[in-house]
């Protein structure tokens, strides 16, 4: 079984690309804190979104957004100058956006949609509890992951 998920923060704004093949995709790292010997570590992975999860991404989310992205690992090789590289990253089937960067609010959506608040009065809302889907499930696994990095 090929699966992976992680938690942590957007490091820049989500930017839609095309592929040559003709597909949307936003190319994105998510910083994941770790803790070992009482030290804290950030690890930054390389993940794609494609079509659907990746216009909403573009549409939807900021650098610094928390999110737990759900996929599998991509792992190749490449050829360049005669020099083998391993690429790896994580191919994202979903993005949950679990709160926005410090000192914003999350919006909910509903089928891609901005859902309209209710007027609350005399009650806070905590902002880091809404949760929404940025999913995608008519995702190809022959989607073209073939792209390079330039982060």
């Amino acid at each position: 079984m090929n699966s992976i998920s992680l938690i942590g923060r957007i490091t820049k704004d989500p930017e839609l690309r095309t592929s040559s093949g003709g597909k949307s995709f936003v190319a994105f790292t998510v910083a994941v804190n770790e803790f070992s010997g009482g030290n804290q570590y950030t690890q930054f992975i390389p993940c794609i979104a494609w079509e659907k999860v990746a216009e909403n991404m573009a549409k939807f989310l900021k650098k610094g957004a928390q999110i737990a992205v759900e996929g599998s690992l991509s792992v190749r090789q490449e050829n360049a100058n005669g020099q083998y590289n391993t690429i790896v990253n994580v191919r994202a089937s979903r993005v949950h956006f679990l709160g926005g960067a410090a000192g914003t609010s999350p919006q909910p959506m509903a089928g891609g949609n901005p859902v309209p608040q209710p007027q609350i009065q005399n009650q806070q809302i905590p902002s880091n509890n809404i949760e929404f889907d940025l999913i995608d499930d008519n995702q190809s696994a022959k989607d073209d992951d073939s792209i390079l990095w330039d982060d």
